[in-house]
C-alpha cells in the first residue's frame, strides 16, 4: 500500500504563510499611513462651553509665520502657594494649543523647581531669574523673555474677610503672543502720542494708563511727540495720535501733520466735540471729512412717564472697514460726548483716497442733536430739519496710495483714522468694554502696517450655573427618590422570574 505524497500538502502551508505574511504587511502598511497622516493633517475641535483656551487668528498666524523653533519653559511649582499658582492647569492647556498650532515649531518644557533641581540649577544660570516665583521663559534665536504667571490674569479686589481674590480674566493668550512678536521682530514699533493742546498725558497716573498698557503688550512704544519748534515729524514713528486736543492747533502744526501725511504718515485723530478746534477741523476737510457741531445722543426712561438723554454712544463697527470684520458682532462704548462725521465723497474720489465708515450707533434712535447740549438745562429732543437724523458715522478710514493687492504689504500709503469721540480710551471706559480695546488694537495695528496681528482680548473667567424651576427640582427628586429605585426593583423582579422557570 502506497502513502500519498507529502509535498502538495508543504506547498499549501507555504502559500498560507505567504497570504498571512503579506497581509500583515499590508494591514501594517495601512496603520502606519493611517498615522502619518494623522500626525501631520489631523483636525482639532474646541467643544468647550466658553472656548477658553481657543486660540485667536492672530496666534494662529503669527505661529504660521515662524521660521525658527520657540523653546518655552514653565518653571513652574503646581503644589506651591507662589503667586499665580492658580494659573497652573490654565497655562499647561493653552500652551498646549500653541504646541499643536505651531506644528513643532514650539516646543514647551515643564520644570518644577522642587523634583528638577539639577535642570533649575542650568536655567536660572542660563536665564538669571529668581526660584520663588512662577515664571515663563521664552526662547527665539537666543533672544529671551521671562514673563511672571502671576501677570496672565485680571482679578478681582479681595473679599471682606482678605480671602484670596478670584480670577475675573485670563490673559495668558494675550501676554504670551506679545512677548513672542516682540521677540520675533527684534524691535519695537513706536508711535508719536502728540501733546502740548491739553490733551491727556502718558505714564504714571495718567488716564489713559490701561490704553498704555495694552499697546505696550502689541511691542508697541508709546512716545510724548511734541511739534513745537520740530522741523518734521519723523517717518520712524509708525503712526502719530492726536487724542483729544482741549486747544486748537497752530498753522505750524497743522502744515507738520500735513507734509507727515504727504510722507506717507499714518494718523489716528480722535476729537473732543465738547472743544471748538476750527483750525482742526479745516485741516480734516481737505480730505472730505467734517466734523458736525453736534453731539450724538439718544433718549432712554427714568421713569414711567419720564425721559431722559445719554451722551454715551453704543457702537456697532462695521464690516465695510476690513480689520474690524472680527467685531462686527461686538458692540463698543463711547461715553462722554461724540461728535458724528460728515463725508464728501466727491472730494474724496477726486483725491484718490479709499474711504470706509468704521462706527455707527448701534441702535436707530440716535440723532445728531445741535443745540448746545451740555450748557442746556432743559431736556433736549430731535428738532426736525435743524438735527442731524440717523443714520450717523462717527468713525472714518482713509488711505491714498494703498496696493489692492493684500498679499503685498508695503508702507507706501498714507493712512487715516477719524474719531469723534476721545473719552473712549480712558481707563474707566476701557475697563467696562473689552470691544474698544480690540478696536484701538486693530485700528494702530492697521495704521502701522501690521493688520496681521489682532488685538487678542482677556479671556473672562466664567461659572457656569444651572438654574432650575420648582418643577424641575420636583421632577429630579421624584425621578431619583422613586423613579430609579423603582426601575431597579422592576429589573431585579424580572430576573427572579426568569430564573425560576
Amino acid at each position: 500500500m502506497s502513502h500519498p505524497s507529502s509535498k502538495p500538502a508543504g506547498i499549501k502551508r507555504l502559500r498560507i504563510g505567504a497570504n498571512v505574511l503579506l497581509q500583515t504587511v499590508i494591514v501594517a502598511g495601512i496603520v502606519l499611513m493611517i498615522n502619518y497622516v494623522g500626525f501631520n493633517r489631523y483636525k482639532r475641535w474646541d467643544l468647550s462651553r466658553y472656548n477658553k483656551y481657543a486660540l485667536s487668528e492672530l496666534t494662529r498666524k503669527f505661529l504660521k509665520s515662524l521660521n525658527k523653533e520657540v523653546q518655552i519653559y514653565i518653571f513652574f511649582a503646581p503644589t506651591s502657594q507662589s503667586a499665580g499658582s492658580e494659573l497652573y492647569y490654565d497655562l499647561q492647556n493653552l500652551l498646549k494649543e500653541y504646541e499643536f498650532a505651531a506644528r513643532r515649531k514650539v516646543k514647551v518644557e515643564n520644570i518644577d523647581p522642587y523634583r528638577n533641581l539639577t535642570r533649575t540649577r542650568e536655567l536660572q544660570v542660563k536665564y538669571n531669574f529668581a526660584a520663588n516665583e512662577n515664571v515663563l521663559i521664552l526662547d527665539y534665536l537666543n533672544r529671551k523673555r521671562i514673563l511672571r504667571v502671576a501677570d496672565m490674569a485680571e482679578y478681582d479686589p479681595p473679599g471682606m474677610f482678605s480671602e484670596a481674590p478670584q480670577v475675573r480674566a485670563f490673559r495668558g493668550e494675550q501676554i504670551i503672543t506679545s512677548a513672542l512678536i516682540e521677540l520675533a521682530e527684534n524691535q519695537e514699533t513706536k508711535i508719536g502720542f502728540i501733546t502740548g493742546h491739553g490733551e491727556p498725558s502718558l505714564g504714571t497716573g495718567s488716564p489713559l494708563t490701561r490704553f498704555q498698557d495694552y499697546v505696550q503688550r502689541q511691542n508697541i512704544k508709546l512716545e510724548h511727540l511734541v511739534l513745537t519748534n520740530l522741523a518734521r515729524i519723523s517717518t520712524d514713528y509708525a503712526a502719530v495720535i492726536l487724542a483729544g486736543p482741549k486747544y486748537d492747533l497752530g498753522e505750524r502744526d497743522i502744515s507738520l501733520l500735513r507734509n507727515y501725511w504727504n510722507e506717507q504718515g499714518r494718523m489716528l485723530i480722535l476729537l473732543d466735540p465738547k472743544v471748538k478746534t476750527p483750525n482742526l477741523a479745516q485741516f480734516l476737510t481737505e480730505f472730505g471729512i467734517r466734523a458736525e457741531p453736534d453731539l450724538i445722543v439718544t433718549q432712554f426712561k427714568t421713569g414711567i412717564e419720564e425721559q431722559s438723554v445719554t451722551l454715551d454712544v453704543y457702537a456697532q463697527f462695521l464690516p465695510e472697514t476690513v480689520f474690524l470684520r472680527a467685531l462686527s458682532q461686538a458692540t463698543g462704548y463711547f461715553p462722554g460726548g461724540t461728535c458724528s462725521l460728515s463725508i464728501d465723497e466727491s472730494k474724496i474720489a477726486h483725491d484718490g483716497l479709499t474711504m470706509t465708515r468704521a462706527l455707527t450707533p448701534a441702535a436707530s434712535d440716535y440723532w445728531g442733536d445741535k443745540d448746545d447740549t451740555l450748557l442746556s438745562r432743559k431736556t433736549p429732543t430731535y428738532a426736525q430739519g435743524i438735527d442731524l437724523p440717523p443714520p450717523l458715522y462717527f468713525g472714518i478710514a482713509l488711505e491714498k496710495g494703498a496696493i489692492k493687492d493684500a498679499r503685498v504689504q508695503l508702507h507706501s500709503s498714507s493712512r487715516m483714522i477719524v474719531l469723534g469721540n476721545a473719552d473712549f480710551l480712558r481707563t474707566e471706559s476701557l475697563s467696562e468694554s473689552a470691544p474698544d480695546i480690540d478696536f484701538i488694537l486693530l485700528s494702530l495695528n492697521w495704521l502701522a502696517d501690521r493688520e496681521q496681528l489682532l488685538a487678542i482680548a482677556p479671556k473672562p473667567a466664567r461659572t457656569f450655573r444651572l438654574n432650575l424651576s420648582d418643577a424641575q427640582m420636583n421632577e429630579i427628586v421624584l425621578l431619583t427618590v422613586a423613579g430609579i429605585p423603582t426601575l431597579v426593583a422592576f429589573l431585579g423582579l424580572g430576573v427572579w422570574s426568569l430564573r425560576r422557570r
